[in-house]
């Protein structure tokens, strides 16, 4: 297959199986965030989400920084892939280590109930499984998302409904947990068996000298911007446990699910329109009109979603997790503006990459890490949850737009994400959207 009308159906083909995937696990992960919500009550609730987000602390050093590279670098060297996949999965081996090492330091010096949060090791330990899943990379270059979609959906389904069963059967967190390592090692061996079975190289831990010179140059970078993300984006609820107490981290953990629950679809999208973008980067003009382009459609989303659960947040809470947690509602009705930010930085991250701009991926994280730390610092003992969920969404538009109008390598894409802000004043470029969406949809129905 060749020319551009064959080579676009493919990307939409295989951007297809990974949207349906997350459309799927969103369904999945909102109805078994529901029975598990109402099996533990809030105060249990609140101590498996701290439990969980003490673990992704420690997430990026498991990544050990690489995880965004491995597609650039099988897209720059294609042949080479089972030397990139190797190194990378040394790489993340080591990065499991590390979390480990550091995991085992807090658990024994500064948990104050170490022997009920001992599966906080547990979950650590799994963690090594999911260094198999650097294989999802080579499956989104090479668009074969068909071949891997499935396997992980089993995985998932399994995994939702053991959580399920669990949840009601023990009405106790530490189980939960549990189920949660065992789905980290069916992914792990999900990711493997799919690369195998496609014909990619089997994955064993190698040096790879070339390729890992080639991480170690540019990983410190992200590792370090990985660091501060997980720090803004998790810290909430950890804090929220040491200076509320359980119960009221159970109540924003779960304002926190249904806001963040949509998170997966702009991650997944860009993952798989990624190749395309890259593409069009020898067309200057193109380029800059699918960047802009896909802003615009992320913030739509995004925006439509946080207007939605201004007037549909009380209901859905009441309906899905009871009455115990009504306090969620105002909560949730703040977080929801900051997917809007998150949806665009999606885009973000892997424009940083394209540019090889990696340390501007740091300093907007480290703005984001240092405005959310200070404000929960402030709002938390004062207001609680809501103060959180405010501090939150500055935090986000920080790190996830202002931090990148102060450099000139930045700059631009401050201003194309301004104007994706401002796409509903933009009657001219929503009219041609929508002549767009309308010939898209003739021509569909014309080929069907």
């Amino acid at each position: 297959m060749t020319g551009p009308e064959p080579f676009l159906r493919r990307v939409a083909a295989n951007g297809g199986w990974w949207l349906a995937e997350r459309f799927a696990l969103l369904g999945l992960t909102l109805v078994t965030s529901v029975v598990i919500v109402r099996a533990l009550g809030p105060a249990e609730y609140g101590e498996l989400s701290y439990v969980l987000a003490l673990v992704g602390l420690l997430a990026p050093l498991a990544q050990f920084g690489i995880s965004g590279l491995v597609a650039r670098a099988l897209l720059e060297k294609p042949a080479d892939h089972a030397a990139v996949l190797r190194a990378a999965l040394l790489l993340r081996l080591a990065g499991c280590a590390l979390a480990f090492g550091v995991g085992l330091a807090w658990w024994a010096w500064f948990e104050t109930r170490p022997a009920g949060r001992w599966v906080v090791l547990v979950l650590l330990a799994a963690q090594f499984a999911t260094s198999l899943q650097v294989a999802e990379f080579w499956f989104q270059v090479q668009f074969k998302a068909a071949a891997l979609v499935p396997w992980r959906t089993g995985v998932a389904v399994l995994a939702a409904l053991l959580k399920m069963v669990v949840a009601v059967a023990t009405r106790d967190p530490i189980p939960v947990a549990c189920v949660f390592a065992i789905e980290y090692l069916l992914l792990g061996g999900a990711s493997l068996l799919a690369l195998r079975r496609t014909g990619g190289a089997w994955l064993r831990p190698a040096r790879s000298p070339e390729w890992v010179r080639w991480f170690a140059a540019r990983s410190p970078w992200l590792l370090a911007s990985g660091i501060a993300e997980v720090i803004y984006l998790r810290i909430d609820i950890v804090l929220l446990e040491r200076l509320r107490g359980v119960e009221e981290a159970g109540i924003y953990a779960v304002a926190a699910r249904l806001s963040e629950v949509w998170y997966m679809v702009p991650v997944a999208l860009m993952g798989a329109v990624f190749p395309a973008l890259w593409s069009r980067r020898s067309d200057a003009a193109a380029y800059q009109r699918s960047l802009q382009g896909s802003l615009d459609a992320l913030f739509t989303v995004a925006l439509a979603l946080a207007v939605l659960l201004q007037f549909a947040g009380r209901p859905l809470v009441h309906l899905l997790f009871g009455t115990a947690f009504s306090a969620a509602t105002p909560v949730l009705q703040i977080h929801i503006w900051a997917g809007i930010f998150i949806f665009m930085r999606a885009l973000l991250s892997r424009w940083l990459l394209a540019e090889d701009l990696l340390r501007f991926s740091l300093v907007t994280h480290v703005a984001g890490a240092v405005m959310n730390v200070a404000l929960n610092l402030m709002l938390i003992p004062v207001y609680g949850a809501i103060g959180a969920a405010v501090a939150t969404v500055i935090s986000y538009a920080s790190a996830g737009w202002l931090a990148l109008l102060f450099s000139a390598r930045t700059r631009p894409m401050g201003w194309m994400m301004a104007k994706s802000l401002l796409l509903p004043l933009r009657w001219r470029d929503i009219s041609l959207y929508a002549s767009h969406l309308r010939v898209a949809l003739a021509r569909s129905r014309h080929d069907r």
